[in-house]
């Protein structure tokens, strides 16, 4: 008896995996009776028969013949996230980066979108999978986006990345340090720098918000984002949605239906994607499930950011070359143990004002307290993220108002590791990243250089209501 692996079931199923929950995910009774529950499924593995890929490139194919006044049309849909061409129409550039709204306004758009391709491929069990690039670790271009015979191909992208001999940076991309956070707002934030680093790294289109959704991996590169989310909370250890904040729960956006009708959401219509959007991730842990609620649960934490130091001295200015900045220990290594030893307050290094003329088309390896010449490790206490500019921080890109990027990375593993070595300082180094290329890093070339306008140590103080 030939064994069939969940994998070939899927395949072989086609739309009975709208119907089916994965892994350690729990169907409860919300979910098995009354709605449809549509499961985003793993890439790894796909090939480019899979009956979900198949009908993402019928989708597209359609999509791409519309004319782009249509709001179901693939010019029109991926305008909403960011585009030049004028005049613009209804919810042309409205997507959010570098602000608190990044991962909601997301999980809007992939939903609105998918419903659109769900109707064009007439497969309705069809929902849009994940490219796994964090916190798994399939860093090259998934196979069928390479095809150039396929809908899913662009010739728009970096070359290497698009012929399979190259790879994202594994340390450009890791999600270690967001992990780490229990403040919502510090993660949302933080988690833009390996997303950023993806649009960088794959290159061409996806480099700039005005084209990065006319690229098909776009969508599957931000499913990925999305799920991320939903396995930071479900870590626990007080992460949750920030449901008291009125300003967060309450902004609207307009989106179109699979019937290009307007739609307007808020934040509090996506907090439980598998209860209120019917769509569950393959192999995810159970969804957390949280409430816009008048009066917040009892006890439930507030977050105020309060800045311990200000690193003296004139912008830092990121180029081709590795680049560190001391931070002198001598004065703070007192109030450094006291955030360190405490089990509320987080340590955060904090990086604004960041800007550069063009897109620098390079991420940045952020570490605190590298050993001497050590090369970075992105498994070492050193390594705290990355820094990639995608959305702010550009000058030269019209389609938003320009606002200067701001990154926040935590510290407390770094400065503790620096502190037991008795080191009087520590350095701030930023390593620029080329992409893998058979098996190798290569020496990226830095297109237009970085200005780090300020730099200083927070402490992101929670406190527990009264």
């Amino acid at each position: 008896m030939r064994k069939t692996t969940r994998r070939k079931f899927l395949a072989a199923s086609g739309k009975a995996v709208c119907a089916t929950v994965l892994g350690s995910m729990l169907l409860d009774a919300d979910l098995a009776f009354g709605a449809t529950t549509f499961v985003r499924r793993n890439l790894a593995g796909m090939d480019a028969s899979d009956p979900i890929l198949v009908s993402y490139r019928k989708a597209i194919k359609k999509m791409q013949a519309l004319p782009q006044s249509n709001p179901l049309s693939w010019t029109y849909q991926g305008a909403i996230h960011g585009t030049t061409i004028t005049p613009t129409l209804t919810s042309w550039n409205t997507c959010e980066h570098g602000t608190e709204f990044f991962w909601s306004w997301h999980r809007m758009y992939l939903y609105w979108f998918e419903r659109i391709v769900r109707k064009l491929c007439e497969d309705e069990c069809w929902a849009l999978p994940y490219w796994n690039w964090a916190p798994g670790s399939d860093f090259q271009l998934p196979a069928p986006f390479r095809d150039p015979t396929s809908e899913l191909y662009t010739v728009n992208r970096n070359t290497n990345i698009n012929n399979g001999t190259g790879a994202l940076n594994a340390g450009a991309v890791s999600v270690t340090g967001s992990f780490s956070l229990t403040n919502f707002f510090t993660t949302n934030l933080n988690i833009q720098g390996p997303h950023g680093s993806v649009h960088v790294e794959v290159g061409g289109w996806m480099q700039s918000v005005a084209t990065a959704a006319q690229d098909p991996i776009f969508y599957v590169h931000h499913s990925n984002v999305d799920r991320l989310w939903d396995l930071w909370l479900a870590q626990g250890g007080g992460r949750s949605d920030p449901v008291t904040d009125a300003t967060w729960t309450g902004k609207t956006y307009t989106f179109f239906d699979e019937h290009g009708n307007p739609v307007k959401m808020s934040a509090c219509e996506i907090l439980r994607a598998a209860k209120q959007l019917h769509y569950v991730y393959e192999g995810e842990p159970p969804q957390v499930l949280e409430y816009c609620r008048r009066r917040p649960p009892f006890p439930w934490w507030q977050f105020e950011k309060v800045v311990l130091f200000q690193v003296p001295g004139p912008p830092v200015e990121l180029k081709g070359e590795t680049v560190s900045v001391p931070i002198e220990l001598k004065e703070l290594s007192g109030k450094l143990r006291a955030v360190i030893e405490s089990k509320a307050d987080t340590l955060l290094l904090d990086l604004n004002g960041v800007e550069a003329e063009q897109q620098p088309g390079v991420a940045w390896a952020v570490y605190v307290g590298l050993p001497g010449e050590a090369e970075g490790d992105v498994n070492s206490p050193s390594y705290v993220g990355t820094l990639s500019l995608f959305g702010s921080g550009i000058r030269s890109e019209k389609h938003h108002e320009f606002q200067p990027a701001h990154f926040v990375y935590p510290l407390n593993r770094a400065v503790q590791a620096a502190l037991k070595a008795n080191a009087e300082r520590m350095q701030v180094t930023f390593v620029p990243l080329g992409i893998v290329v058979d098996g190798k890093p290569t020496r990226p070339e830095v297109k237009s250089a970085v200005r780090i306008g300020k730099i200083s140590l927070v402490i992101d103080k929670a406190t527990e209501a009264k």
